[in-house]
């Protein structure tokens, strides 16, 4: 009667669409596996002794001195302990295997098209998706192009939230004032739930978006629609965007402002002082002349090179420190 009750559930992290999913999921089945090891024989002898050792059975051994039996003892540690031994070291295996931040591969025959790469911010209580390469952002959907890896860059722009598409894997958090990473690939047309897999306050059930995997050509045709919406993502916008609500639709954005992403991360995104400014106003009187201050990765021009202007050269009573204007 439970298996029939439970029949009509989707049962999406037993039914992956990646190679991230597949490899969890076959993790799951392997730990259950293991730990059904002295699960099952426990409840056959359980069963299998209520029935010998019954009342009405005059022909069971009674042996109320029974104390003490080395074999027993034996079985009793000695089986649970291969068992810990055996989860422990799967678990280290597959946690390095299965790290959010290892790059995920294209299949082989797309392995010359690039990542796609996705800036997600987390919303009170909306999801919001920046394509730096197409210039569009998206809030409560997102697609990607079957058989190409996606790198996720997350943040959030309130309380801490987390990253979820069950189909694909790797649930993974976004706090406000950092960045994490995260790398999946879809092998299979389709739409898959997105979910917010962490409280953050009344309108978390409704924290919900649609992650889409689509043929190269229908892709494309998803952008183009986004660019044709006619609206731009720009700081007023954001201002609006980020109030405490529901987004009632999939939103589209035609054009976004280089240095969001990282105006969020830098507390700044609707507005105000950004931290990097904040930080470099207050170092600045002790800061070499010729020294280049913090600036947002998107338009940080020297990156080509290792030497020039890669470094702040702070001139401080102790000692000179040197700060990369990545961080």
């Amino acid at each position: 009667m439970a298996a029939l009750s439970l029949s009509g559930c989707q049962m999406a992290l037993l039914d992956p669409k990646g190679p991230v999913g597949l490899a969890e999921r076959d993790l799951i089945f392997l730990a259950l596996g293991l730990m059904l090891i002295p699960v099952v024989p426990v409840i056959v002898m359980t069963i299998a002794f209520a029935w010998r050792y019954r009342a009405s059975n005059t022909k069971a051994t009674y042996d109320p001195n029974f104390e003490h039996s080395n074999r027993i003892e034996a079985v009793v540690w000695a089986i649970p302990t291969l068992i810990i031994i055996a989860l422990g070291t799967v678990t280290w295996i597959s946690t390095h295997q299965l790290d959010p931040h290892k790059k995920v591969e294209a299949v082989a025959e797309r392995s010359h098209i690039p990542p796609v790469e996705v800036e997600v911010v987390a919303m009170d209580w909306k999801w919001l998706f920046i394509y730096p390469e197409y210039g569009i952002a998206t809030v409560n959907e997102m697609a990607m192009p079957v058989g190409t890896p996606v790198h996720f860059k997350l943040t959030s722009s309130s309380v801490m939230n987390s990253f979820f598409i069950p189909q694909l894997g790797s649930q993974i958090y976004a706090m406000t004032g950092m960045q994490t990473n995260l790398s999946l690939r879809a092998d299979h047309e389709g739409e898959y739930d997105g979910i917010s897999a962490n409280y953050s306050g009344k309108g978390f059930a409704n924290m919900k978006f649609k992650a889409k995997a689509m043929s190269d050509e229908d892709f494309a045709a998803w952008v183009a629609r986004a660019k044709t919406s006619g609206t731009a993502l720009d700081t007023a916008t954001y201002k609006t965007l980020n109030q405490k609500d529901i987004a009632p639709q999939p939103l589209f954005y035609a054009s976004v402002e280089p240095t969001m992403f990282t105006k969020v991360l830098n507390g700044c995104a609707d507005g105000g002082l950004c931290k990097d400014d904040a930080y470099n106003m207050a170092l600045l009187k002790n800061m070499d002349p010729n020294a280049v201050a913090c600036v947002a990765p998107e338009t940080d021009k020297s990156k080509s090179s290792k030497t020039d202007n890669k470094t702040i050269a702070l001139n401080t009573p102790a000692q000179n420190t040197l700060v990369t204007p990545e961080g």
